[in-house]
């Protein structure tokens, strides 16, 4: 069970948070670690304080780059990667002192590509709890797991996974989108044999205050709708989880919709009204597929048919889906 596990850190403007982060990675139980830590053109010290933590630990490898964004520092992690796994960590987050010993035991244990522990979000006033994921332990194929993926019962993030690096290698990450993660799970999940859940809460996610995704909705937040539009016609080729996807798409399409009319107004609301409306034309809802949804989505979905923006404008109200 010591095999090499590579670490990859994306960095970018993080001085505050990333000793707590790295030195999270450094104390790890299980020691055969190669940590990557890609300085994605930081204008304050997060470059330096990966070089100081270089000097200290010869697992410890830094990459200074240019400012390219998050998924372009995860692939230069990639491309530079030489363990058997690998696991993404982001900057401003910090993990469990037994995360990578538990989850590599699992993967033996089960003889999975991928395992997915439970994490918890901190807000930014004295590191509270939030909220925490947890889930039974789940052994799952890999359609269990791309429908899974699908219902979000397995979040659609990289930071809270272990990976074999064999079945995700060849799978970058699409640079210049908003929530990444939406375009490479599926991708990642449709590479293998088995996937492990736990249910130990392994992973802090750290909400900063000035983070724009609490804070507000912006029109780079379609990127998300982009990312479930393409999982969705690329699910096509399982049926039984294309159904699901197509009814996934559609109330997504319900969420932004409500979002731009709290957030947006003029042009920006148009152009995202536009965009919503041209991929909800895209999604072809059978009758077979109505009969599936449950009595709520049932209402919403025959009351969008008289008005989208009606139906919205009614669940905003309630609360509902948001």
């Amino acid at each position: 069970m010591n095999e090499l596990i590579s670490v990859i850190v994306p960095v970018y403007n993080v001085e505050p948070y990333l000793d707590r982060c790295i030195g999270s990675i450094v104390n790890q139980t299980y020691k055969n670690l190669e940590i990557i830590l890609v300085d994605d053109g930081s204008t304050d010290d997060s470059g330096k304080i990966c070089d100081q933590w270089k000097e200290k630990d010869s697992r410890i490898k830094v990459i200074h780059k240019k400012n390219g964004g998050l998924s372009d520092a995860r692939n230069t992690g990639m491309k530079q990667m030489t363990g058997k796994y690998v696991a993404f960590v982001d900057s401003d987050d910090w993990i469990e002192v037994s995360m990578y010993e538990r989850m590599i035991k699992m993967i033996k244990k089960s003889h999975a590509d991928i395992c997915e522990c439970g994490f918890q979000r901190k807000s930014s006033e004295k590191e509270k709890t939030i909220q925490a994921t947890e889930q039974k332990k789940i052994i799952m194929d890999k359609k269990a797991a791309l429908e899974a993926v699908v219902t979000q019962k397995i979040e659609p993030v990289v930071w809270n996974k272990l990976y074999k690096r064999v079945k995700i290698e060849n799978i970058m990450f699409q640079v210049g989108k908003y929530n990444e993660d939406e375009f490479w799970t599926y991708l990642a999940v449709d590479k293998i044999q088995k996937m492990i859940q736990i249910p130990d809460v392994l992973y802090n996610y750290f909400q900063r205050a000035d983070s724009i995704i609490n804070t507000s909705y912006s029109l780079k937040r379609l990127d998300g709708l982009q990312g479930r539009y393409e999982r969705m016609q690329y699910l096509k080729q399982y049926p039984d989880i294309y159904h699901i996807a197509k009814r996934n798409m559609y109330f997504e399409c319900m969420f932004h919709y409500q979002m731009g009319l709290m957030y947006l107004t003029g042009q920006e609301f148009e152009k995202s009204k536009k965009t919503i409306k041209n991929y909800k034309k895209k999604i072809h809802i059978s009758f077979k597929d109505f009969l599936k949804y449950d009595w709520k989505e049932k209402i919403f979905f025959c009351m969008s048919k008289i008005s989208f923006q009606g139906v919205c404008v009614l669940r905003n109200k309630m609360g509902y889906g948001i």
